[in-house]
């Protein structure tokens, strides 16, 4: 805020009324101020029911901003503190102004016009100086899409920047005389190009039980699928190829996961490519995949046998929680009845409230706390 150099002038003896005014950058401002409470009720003054009469240069400057300036008039408790806030408000004002600059109107007139042939009902949001655009696109099957295309400046000479829910980047192919129209058509091209993909992972999210991510995007080709018997499976598929065989992971003890891994190698020739993924899975696995309603709570698959929460934010583990990311059980019982997951820093924390427990180095030595078979873990987890 500004150096105070307002002057207060006091128009009337009992002190009730005054005329102010102050410099900003340069330009002279000037209002009055009435109904301020008299000295002589100082210990409860408030400017509550002062009335604020501007000139018409700082009455047009408030516009729209008249309830704060009345609120900040209940709070101050004298007039030399309303006129600094008074200040503050206009110099905010005075900023945003100056931030705000607005593009030729040849801009907005192609602009429009380009909107016109496309339609107006096709955009769901339109920024402020309108160089901000978001589309809605439906494809074949009536999933709706969105893209986003900010223009800049220079526009249409300038390419713009493009963004959308496709697991792959768009490439934008632009060239002189290239609009709006050309955008969305691009776009409706490529998202025909991922109506498999799209089918392909609507059928997991449907029918399996997905544990991570918790609300995918149609942009996300990687999902992570409880198996029951506390074990998962994470794949991530190819979004030009979706019914090959995806990247894939298993999670859970090894004496859980080992024979999974042997019957996707055994079994790879059941593959076929007229299947939906998950079925596929289903049969190289030998196993019926189950939804969360099969499973049930009883299962682990999911959830630290500890806190009983899957993810626990990077904070807990680590202090600091820079880019809002969480961790996720990644400590297996080994005991084949038993198999239940922990979050590396919950076990540690378990571990380390026993007198039982032995350290070697960096590793703590103990028990699991469900069936007291023998569990290692990092202590600098």
């Amino acid at each position: 805020m500004s150096e105070d150099d307002s002057t207060v002038l006091p128009l009337n003896v009992d002190f009730t009324a005054f005329h102010v005014f102050f410099s900003l950058q340069g330009k002279e401002y000037s209002f009055n101020l009435h109904n301020v409470p008299s000295p002589k009720d100082a210990g409860t003054m408030s400017l509550r029911d002062a009335k604020m009469q501007c000139e018409p240069q700082l009455q047009a400057l408030f516009r729209g901003f008249e309830h704060v300036l009345q609120q900040r008039l209940s709070q101050s408790t004298d007039v030399a503190a309303f006129v600094l806030e008074v200040k503050d408000i206009l110099e905010r004002i005075i900023r945003a102004q100056a931030n705000c600059v607005l593009l030729p109107d040849s801009f907005y007139s192609l602009l429009f016009s380009e909107i016109e042939d496309i339609g107006w009902e096709h955009i769901s949001f339109i920024g402020d100086d309108a160089t901000a655009l978001q589309f809605r696109i439906f494809d074949i099957v009536g999933r709706e899409h969105s893209v986003r295309v900010d223009l800049q400046p220079g526009y249409p000479d300038k390419v713009p920047t493009i963004s959308a829910d496709l697991p792959k980047a768009l490439e934008l192919n632009w060239w002189s005389g290239a609009g709006l129209k050309h955008i969305l058509s691009q776009c409706r091209k490529a998202i025909d190009s991922f109506q498999d993909f799209w089918t392909v992972m609507e059928d997991i999210d449907r029918k399996a039980w997905v544990l991570e991510p918790v609300h995918p995007s149609r942009a996300i080709s990687f999902r992570r699928i409880a198996l029951g018997g506390h074990c998962s499976l994470s794949i991530t598929v190819d979004a030009l190829s979706p019914r090959t065989l995806p990247e894939y992971r298993f999670f859970g003890s090894e004496n859980s996961v080992a024979p999974l891994r042997m019957r996707v190698i055994n079994n790879l020739n059941r593959w076929k490519m007229d299947m939906l993924l998950l079925e596929n899975l289903e049969s190289v696995l030998e196993l019926v995949i189950p939804s969360r309603q099969d499973i049930g709570n009883e299962d682990s698959s999911a959830d630290c046998g500890i806190c009983y929460a899957y993810f626990i934010p990077n904070a807990y583990v680590t202090g600091s929680d820079p880019c809002g990311e969480a961790s996720r059980p990644d400590r297996v019982c080994e005991n084949l009845n038993c198999g239940r997951t922990f979050h590396g820093a919950c076990l540690v924390e378990w571990l380390r409230s026993l007198t039982t427990t032995r350290q070697s180095f960096d590793v703590l030595f103990g028990h699991c706390p469900y069936c007291s078979h023998p569990i290692a873990v990092k202590n600098s987890i």
